[in-house]
Parts: C-alpha cells; structure tokens; sequence
C-alpha cells in the first residue's frame, strides 16, 4: 500500500523492464534489495538509493519557490556528502567529468532543474517550442517526463547542460529561459485574443 501510493505520487521509482537498457543493462539485478527511498515528512526532498545511480535527490514542491527547493537540495546533497566522509568514503567525482553516475548526460553536477508550467500557445507549434528552449539552452519534456505527450500544455521545462556550470548557474539559467518562456507565451494568448 506504501509502495503504490509513493509511486502514485511520484515519489518512488519503479523496476526497470527487461526491455528497457537499465534492464538490459542489468540495472534491476537482485530487486528490490539494496534499494530505497528517505523523504522529509511532507515529501518536499527525497533521496533515491540504488535506482539508476546510486543515489538521487529530488527537492520539489507546487508553487514558485525555486530557491527554496534549491536549498533543500543543496542541504540534503550535502549532508550526503559528509555522511560518506565521515565513514571514510567519498562520492565519484572526477576534476574534468565533475560527478560520475549512470548516464553520461548527467556527467558534471548531475542536475536537472525543472519547472512544470503551462504553455498552451507554445504548445500548438512544438517544433517552435523546441526551437525557442534551445536558445535558453532548455529542454521541454512531456508532462511526465521524457518521450511523453504535454497534457494540457503542461511541460518540463528543465536545463540541458549538466558540465561546464556550477549548479547555482544551471538553477539561475533555468528560472531566467523560463521566465522569458512565460513571456512568450503570455504574448501569444495576448495576440489570440
């Protein structure tokens, strides 16, 4: 019951499929043993161990409080990192690469910074859309993600670079291409009407 409502919401992942290169790959080996989830009590940052690398944080929350989903990310990333020192470990990182995980396009900082919103105007050309996140050097994904249709004109708009910026630059990129994504858009339905 647990499971399905922490998938339900979102929160959990789920076993790759033999078809899938994760599968393939023999990512799901053993499952479910050596995996799991810790999140905060109002589900605001999670942290996903063993899914596709070996660990994943995820700060999110409704509304438009980027930074302080940028915080929790940063406060939980760095607990990560003093916990593993504090054993004697460290997490795989490389001065060239940055931090090392599963797919290469997450070399670098490994961040993804998104924002769900709405763009019903820009959603009516696609290809446009595209074209337009590309010059902020973004990325639109469906509303549940990668190779999914936006229901409703409900994107992922997320940045593309992983290497070559600090965090703090990918997060700053990503609320500045979509604040003038927002403009557009309310140019667009301003036109339509």
């Amino acid at each position: 019951e647990q499971e399905e409502t922490l998938q339900g919401g979102g929160f959990l992942f789920q076993k790759p499929g033999p078809a899938q290169l994760l599968g393939a790959a023999g990512a799901a080996r053993d499952w479910p043993e050596g995996r799991g989830i810790f999140h905060n009590d109002s589900k605001t940052v999670l942290c996903w161990c063993n899914e596709e690398d070996q660990c994943r944080i995820i700060a999110m929350e409704n509304g438009g409080d980027l930074k302080g989903v940028f915080e929790r990310f940063c406060h939980l990333s760095n607990a990560i990192k003093g916990a593993a020192e504090n054993n004697g470990k460290k997490l795989m990182y490389d001065d060239k690469l940055g931090f090392l995980g599963t797919c290469p396009s997450n070399l670098g900082t490994g961040l993804r910074a998104s924002v769900m919103v709405k763009l019903p105007e820009l959603s009516k050309d696609v290809k446009k859309l595209e074209e337009i996140c590309e010059g902020f050097d973004l990325q639109p994904r469906g509303s549940s993600g990668e190779h999914s249709a936006a229901v409703g004109g409900k994107w992922d708009i997320s940045n593309k670079q992983r290497i070559g910026f600090s965090e703090v630059e990918l997060v700053q990129k990503t609320i500045d291409g979509v604040t003038k994504l927002i403009a557009i858009e309310e140019e667009l339905a301003a036109k339509a009407k």
